[in-house]
């Protein structure tokens, strides 16, 4: 029998705005069964969700592995799109909770196996530590807005610069080269996700397994404000004009900026190549476009110290933010440590078990 494959996505991010949500996006609202996922730190959601995953992997199921981006080594999220079935984690922040229960959606509650009076126990320091964590994701926020208005003047000294009519004829290529002359017309749907996120272990990215395998792959290039993600939104924008279904991952410093778009139909993937996440796929893509060539040179030269000044002091206070989703991740695990000892782990196999066996049931239903 084939092994299925994993397809990895963060489906939140850390983002100057704090945390943000696309878990609506995770699932289709009118899948097989959507299992959300209760319990606090420690009591085994992420274990729950990843060997669900391992066993549909072993029986030749595609899965998709959706990570924290708190804690990338954990999973928020394991979907199997052939089966319709999800297991989403419906706990703050990113609290989800049923949309259509019983006939879609089902809460699996595993604080129903802890040990109320050893929680009780540690009542003092779990209420400390959970504020604890708080504070250092606030503070990791206020240092990325930060951040961001530095970017946002990095962008701004190349926007100034961007020759449009050569930026215009840039987008004019990507299409024809995306859609071939394609005049379909329909209403394709959108599903946002990211493909990076801010992590404790910093800028981290899945683009080699969500974005480029794909069989044709455009690659934007460029820095800060020469309009690359202006044409994955046109591209988006046509596709979906066109009645294609688009997969559209965002940047984690401007969450409802795109970078990188999907067309599942065409087997196209667009994306762009900037720091932290240049193109390095082995295979070459179709076209390149390099948006920094559409910039006016005395312009740039202009500006060259503004740019420097901005990105410098960017990066100074990007590692800070890190370094307090770091601290953020430390505290959260010890947080688990008070509740680990007191879960009953044995009566979890058994949901587990049962869950497994409702999951099996589905295959030959779609």
């Amino acid at each position: 029998m084939r092994e299925g494959k994993i397809r990895h996505l963060f489906p939140g991010g850390n983002t100057p705005q704090g945390f943000f949500s696309y878990y609506n996006y995770i699932i289709p609202a009118d899948a097989n069964r959507i299992f959300i996922m209760k319990g606090g730190p420690g009591t085994g959601k992420s274990t729950f969700m990843r060997r669900m995953g391992e066993e549909l992997l072993a029986r030749g199921h595609d899965i998709e592995h959706h990570h924290c981006s708190s804690d990338n080594g954990s999973l928020d999220g394991v979907v199997v799109p052939a089966l319709g079935v999800a297991f989403i984690d419906g706990t703050a922040p990113h609290v989800v909770d049923p949309r259509h229960p019983g006939c879609v959606d089902e809460i699996i509650h595993l604080g129903d196996f802890w040990d109320q009076r050893g929680m009780v126990a540690n009542k003092r320091p779990i209420i400390a530590c959970t504020a604890e964590i708080g504070r250092s994701f606030q503070r990791a926020y206020r240092l990325l807005r930060a951040a961001k208005a530095l970017y946002d003047d990095w962008e701004a000294a190349n926007a100034e610069a961007l020759d449009h009519a050569a930026a215009n004829e840039r987008a004019r290529q990507l299409l024809a080269a995306v859609f071939g002359g394609r005049d379909t017309v329909g209403a394709g749907r959108l599903r946002k996700l990211f493909a990076s996120a801010i992590t404790p272990d910093g800028m981290v990215n899945y683009l080699d397994s969500s974005v480029w395998p794909t069989g044709r792959c455009f690659v934007i290039a460029g820095d800060p404000g020469c309009g690359k993600s202006t044409l994955v939104r046109k591209v988006i924008d046509d596709a979906l004009a066109k009645g294609l279904d688009v997969e559209a991952f965002y940047c984690p410093l401007d969450p409802e900026k795109p970078e990188h778009a999907v067309i599942p139909a065409l087997d196209v993937a667009v994306t762009t190549s900037f720091l932290p996440h240049p193109y390095h796929a082995a295979r070459q893509p179709e076209l390149t476009i390099d948006m920094g060539e559409c910039r006016k040179s005395d312009i740039v030269a202009a500006r060259a110290d503004d740019v420097t000044y901005a990105q410098d002091l960017f990066w100074e206070l990007f590692v800070k933010s890190v370094a307090c989703i770091k601290r953020a991740k430390t505290l959260h695990d010890e947080l688990e440590t008070y509740y680990v000892p007191n879960m009953n782990f044995a009566e979890i196999e058994k949901v587990w078990q049962k869950t497994r066996d409702r999951v099996l049931s589905y295959q030959g239903s779609r």
